[in-house]
């Protein structure tokens, strides 16, 4: 993989990047996203306590938001230079509220972590990415309509009532269509469990069949 720069691209490459990644090329996704990671990195650490960083990896809540980003592309509006930024910023803001709101749920257990050492950092972040474009060329694989109900309930965190007045479709056909799109979606990636996705919401009827 080529190496990316250091710093971000000049106003003019930057927009022309955005209508290259917006057409699916992914490398230019990434030549955007990667020289703005360390100032993400520190805005998702600041907006995690110590307490839930001992749970949650904010690289992974960095992962998160380098998929959310990617998948939501089609909606981001170049507005000059610096609104790219902002716009990520944003979306890490509210990948690190959906962890805080997810583990503030959940009972205080100690995980065991394993530790490499510094040496197999950039190890775990060639990973990682290599995770993220696969999942990409995955869900581009899925129907539209499969598409946008993984984004809106596994990426967005929305709930199947939110889902359904946005798609126009009854609670039960959205419940039928997530089972459906996870199934496809592992079928073309496998084991998505890795990806720290958002657990499949639920309504006051129970959660998805066969989740």
């Amino acid at each position: 993989m080529a190496e990316m720069p250091a710093t971000m691209p000049d106003k003019t490459r930057a927009g022309d990047l955005v209508k290259r990644a917006q057409s699916g090329d992914l490398q230019a996704f990434a030549e955007l996203f990667e020289p703005l990671r360390p100032r993400l990195l520190a805005s998702i650490r600041t907006r995690l306590s110590p307490a839930i960083r001992q749970r949650v990896d904010p690289e992974d809540v960095l992962q998160d938001t380098y998929v959310r980003g990617l998948h939501s592309l089609s909606r981001f509006e170049w507005q000059g230079e610096g609104s790219f930024g902002r716009w990520l910023e944003a979306i890490a803001s509210h990948v690190a509220l959906d962890v805080v709101r997810r583990e503030g749920r959940r009972p205080a257990l100690r995980l065991e972590r394993d530790v490499q050492g510094d040496a197999a950092a950039p190890s775990r972040g060639l990973r990682r990415q290599e995770r993220q474009e696969r999942l990409m060329k995955a869900l581009r694989t899925l129907s539209p309509d499969h598409q946008t109900v993984l984004e809106l309930s596994r990426m967005e965190g929305q709930s199947i009532r939110e889902i359904a007045q946005r798609m126009e479709r009854s609670e039960s056909a959205v419940k039928n269509l997530l089972l459906r799109a996870t199934r496809q979606l592992k079928l073309a990636f496998g084991d998505t469990g890795s990806l720290r996705l958002a657990p499949a919401p639920s309504d006051e009827t129970g959660t998805i069949d066969g989740q």
